[in-house]
């Protein structure tokens, strides 16, 4: 049996443990794995890194409207 539940770090306390050691009373091969899900924090350093890209000129791809209409047709096609 596999399962994924997902709560807040206030959530976790002592009674939480207590029940999910009782849902697997009696077995003696279970496995629990704790994550931490830091998809919130790394997004920022990326948004952080692109806008010092942009303000440096670094990074960047420039065309006119002439060329992204061109590229807009041949991908239609």
């Amino acid at each position: 049996m596999d399962a994924i539940i997902k709560i807040k770090l206030s959530e976790l306390n002592a009674g939480l443990v207590e029940h999910i050691k009782a849902l697997f009373q009696g077995k003696d091969d279970v496995e629990l794995t704790l994550t931490f899900d830091d998809r919130e924090h790394k997004y920022y350093e990326v948004l952080s890194r692109s806008k010092k890209d942009l303000e440096q000129g670094h990074n960047l791809t420039t065309f006119t409207m002439e060329e992204l209409e061109a590229y807009s047709n041949n991908k239609k096609a």
